[in-house]
């Protein structure tokens, strides 16, 4: 392994954990949405909606921690 790829896999790492950080805020950003879009709409299944965000928050930091230990 020559001095090229070890720095093109640094780059490439670092490339990833900035995509994961982007989508975790995005995720937060999906959360604040929903609590927002829940106490303005009563349509009877906030509960699931919020359950499914924050099931989806959670899982994207989950991802982004492990690729974070395993890159």
């Amino acid at each position: 392994m020559t001095v090229l790829d070890s720095s093109l896999w640094v780059v490439v790492k670092v490339l990833f954990l900035f995509a994961f950080t982007i989508y975790v805020v995005f995720a937060g950003v999906v959360v604040r949405q929903v609590y927002l879009m829940t106490t303005t709409l009563r349509v009877g299944f906030e509960m699931p909606i919020r359950a499914i965000a924050w099931a989806h928050l959670f899982l994207a930091i989950g991802a982004f921690l492990f690729v974070l230990f395993s890159l």
